[in-house]
């Protein structure tokens, strides 16, 4: 979905057009679900009666108890909401959220939104599909969902505020809350034109404007560039990478094997969680690069005056690599 995003902000700059998102913060979306609605929803879509009866009693007579300090409460009914752990669970809250925006979107306009246009026909890599303006197909955008995070989209201010006024009457009607001090707007502007900070309400009260939103764990930017994000990831890398410094870099009864094993496993993902959608510049791979060597050379205890090339550091940790 972040990929999703990130590209929807590249090809609003290609097009020389501006993008404003609504970022929907929902408060115990899970907890808060009207079980009866969702039974509704369930018969509606043609669930066959036995299966949606099995679905319904594993709902009902459900309890919950309070501990503290050693202490339990006394037995509470829990009417709403779907049940945490259980494996139908993002299912059925998907069909219940997936319905709710079906039913928030049925009287906006046509231009409320975002189109995209693609093409399914020819070559993966023929470029000249991607400049033809025949053959083409047009899809309308206005939200990306995911679980319980919602990101509204528009191309002007007054189609998102539509857009969230709509979204925020319907998640009412179904007994959802959204967060007014947790939702924010952020306004990409069209290449060549003035930032200019978006007023977007719900109940006559403002969302607050950003200029970066952490969505899904990635940084989004006003201007789409990646700056911020790459310094983020670099700083919950390095922080993985000092939290294990003494108990595994430094730990002389570990194998350089395993901790390359760990390396890998933690620090790694840590620092390219989300790059699959990153627009890599000459001047991320200097900040990247960098960082990546120091940590290697912590690990294989090489230093700066051992004058060892950076390569030599390369080839040793894909030699290690090769006797896992």
């Amino acid at each position: 979905m972040v990929f999703v995003l990130r590209q929807l902000q590249e090809k609003c700059r290609e097009q020389n057009k501006g993008l404003y998102i609504t970022f929907v913060d929902l408060t115990k979306a899970f907890d808060t679900v009207s079980r009866t609605g969702m039974w509704r929803i369930l018969e509606r879509l043609g669930c066959p009666t036995k299966f949606l009866q099995m679905v319904i009693q594993l709902h009902q007579n459900q309890q919950g108890h309070v501990r503290l300090n050693g202490d339990v409460s006394e037995p509470f009914p829990i009417s709403n909401g779907v049940k945490q752990g259980c494996v139908l669970a993002p299912t059925l809250f998907s069909i219940f959220f997936s319905k709710m925006i079906e039913q928030a979107t049925v009287d906006l306009a046509p231009e409320d939104g975002v189109y995209v246009r693609y093409r399914l026909d020819g070559s993966l890599f023929n470029l000249r599909r991607l400049q033809a303006h025949t053959k083409t197909q047009e899809r309308l955008i206005r939200d990306y969902l995911f679980a319980d995070d919602a990101a509204l989209v528009a191309h002007t201010e007054q189609a998102l505020q539509r857009i969230t006024s709509c979204f925020a009457e319907t998640s009412s009607l179904f007994r959802l809350e959204v967060s007014l001090k947790k939702t924010e707007v952020l306004h990409q502007p069209a290449p060549h034109d003035m930032y200019i900070q978006p007023r977007i309400s719900i109940n006559n009260t403002g969302l607050k404007a950003t200029q970066q939103f952490t969505y899904l764990g990635s940084i989004i930017s006003y201007d789409a560039k990646i700056d911020k994000e790459i310094d983020n990831r670099l700083s919950k890398a390095s922080s993985s990478f000092g939290r294990l410094y003494k108990r595994v870099w430094k730990n002389k009864n570990l194998r350089a094997t395993t901790k390359t094993r760990v390396y890998r496993a933690v620090v790694i993902t840590t620092l390219l969680y989300g790059s699959e959608s990153w627009v890599i510049y000459r001047s991320h791979t200097r900040l990247l690069e960098p960082f990546h060597q120091r940590c290697l050379r912590t690990i294989l205890d090489v230093h700066w005056t051992d004058y060892v090339s950076n390569v030599a550091i390369l080839d040793k940790l894909d030699c290690l690599a090769s006797r896992q």
